[in-house]
């Protein structure tokens, strides 16, 4: 995808002649008629505005372009190239925004290249990146509420599947009831790309949404288990922290959830948290439990069939442990660590300043990955490659002339070395999140 093309993808609205804006009812026979329309089965749906792939003759971006007889005139709108198995997702944006920017960089680079607009989730962002092969393969999923009149008026529940054009991403509305749980490792797509799964916390339970049909396939109420959501295959395991069980929860091949097995394996004083990270490749969770147990658990073979115990403890005297992630492969896990010892969900929860490389079978450090050793000033977010060799890290570079700039360094997962250090660049606003796409398979 060329600059050009990146920057009307971009700029699409902004780019809109106002001829085009004011005479969008003339674009369409059922605008005519009085907007959106009805089917025999009552389903409403909406007119799209017909558009051109750029080509010949057609100048964008910094040429003028001559003025048509045309009117409204042609809508111009490049594709978003796919995203790469060496690329991330960069989320700008944070609570209470009305819609949320995704950028994907070249973490090696900090080149920030297509730029996709979603809508916010209830609490925290719901956006899951895919590694595509052509534009129309699916690049970012995301769980979205949208508020006409804010907190006062009714609200549109959807998921949405961005690709190809941006204009028309595949959406699926959800009923009114669907409150998808929004913090991170709540919610996941099945390996095979078909199937949406969150807790729900309106149901106390888990929610199926079958993509390619647009619609809830099924639910289950369990009051007391999740709401992690490690996915592999169509099985899916969690945690029911009273009982100190894992469950095991089938999805079969009609989208329709159903409890198979528990084990009660997790230790008496075990402890849950907010938020947890998976390795795909390996089929392990990692959980750092509030009271900072680190438990690495292995679902490769199903739910463990002996008594599990935490591999550490995450806990250190002068900070508090925050984020932590656990790469595709299963071998390294990093936890982030602020510079007070309140707990980092306060809002007086402190800076992170450093992170803690750690071997995911043992807890032997790796490295500590202070401010100085990264270079930075700040530590805003970290995520590891898709291939799991490199933590990236994401924060503000050292001030010049009073001003810092935002930074992205590579460190070998094994090592724990410096590998690349780049400014970013290409992005709208500054970016608060990194997530490592999905491979589907």
């Amino acid at each position: 995808m060329t600059d050009l093309s990146r920057r009307l993808v971009r700029g699409a609205a902004a780019a809109v002649p106002v001829a085009l804006v004011l005479s969008l009812a003339a674009c369409s026979s059922d605008a005519e008629a009085g907007g959106d329309t009805e089917t025999a089965a009552g389903e409403v749906t909406y007119p799209s505005v017909p558009f051109t792939a750029p080509g010949e003759g057609i100048s964008l971006g910094h040429d003028d372009q001559a003025i048509g007889t045309t009117i409204p005139e042609p809508l111009h709108v490049g594709e978003i190239d796919p995203i790469g198995p060496n690329e991330l997702l960069a989320v700008a944006g944070g609570f209470g925004n009305l819609e949320l920017g995704v950028n994907i960089i070249d973490p090696a680079t900090g080149v920030a290249g297509s730029r996709i607009v979603v809508g916010p989730g209830i609490w925290d962002p719901v956006i899951h990146g895919f590694v595509g092969e052509k534009s129309t393969d699916p690049a970012v999923l995301a769980a979205e509420v949208w508020r006409p009149r804010g907190s006062r008026g009714a609200a549109d529940f959807t998921v949405s599947t961005y690709s190809g054009n941006l204009l028309e991403p595949s959406e699926v509305q959800l009923p009114d009831y669907a409150r998808v749980h929004s913090r991170p490792g709540s919610s996941a797509v099945t390996s095979d790309g078909k199937y949406f799964v969150t807790w729900d916390d309106g149901l106390y339970g888990v929610r199926v949404v079958d993509l390619a049909a647009k619609k809830e396939s099924g639910a289950l109420q369990i009051v007391g288990c999740g709401p992690f959501t490690w996915l592999d295959g169509h099985e899916l395991y969690s945690v029911c922290e009273e009982t100190r069980e894992l469950i095991q929860i089938s999805i079969d091949d009609s989208g329709v959830p159903t409890e198979t097995k528990r084990a009660e394996v997790l230790p008496e004083d075990f402890v849950s948290t907010r938020e947890v990270t998976w390795a795909a490749d390996a089929k392990k969770a990692l959980l750092v439990g509030a009271n900072g147990d680190v438990y690495v658990l292995d679902f490769a073979n199903g739910l463990p069939a002996a008594a599990v115990a935490p591999i550490g403890n995450a806990g250190q005297d002068g900070g508090r442990f925050a984020g932590n992630a656990i790469d595709n492969s299963g071998n390294r896990i990093a936890i982030e660590y602020t510079d007070t010892e309140i707990h980092p969900h306060s809002a007086r929860g402190g800076d992170v300043v450093k992170i803690e490389l750690r071997d995911a079978a043992t807890f032997a450090s790796v490295r500590t990955l202070d401010l100085a050793v990264l270079g930075l000033t700040s530590i805003e977010t970290m995520a590891y490659s898709v291939d799991g060799r490199t933590l990236y890290v994401l924060g503000a570079g050292p001030e010049v002339d009073g001003e810092s700039k935002q930074r992205i360094v590579g460190v070998e997962a094994a090592t724990g070395n410096q590998v690349s250090s780049a400014e970013v660049t290409g992005t709208v606003e500054d970016v608060g999140t990194l997530l490592t796409p999905q491979v589907i398979r």
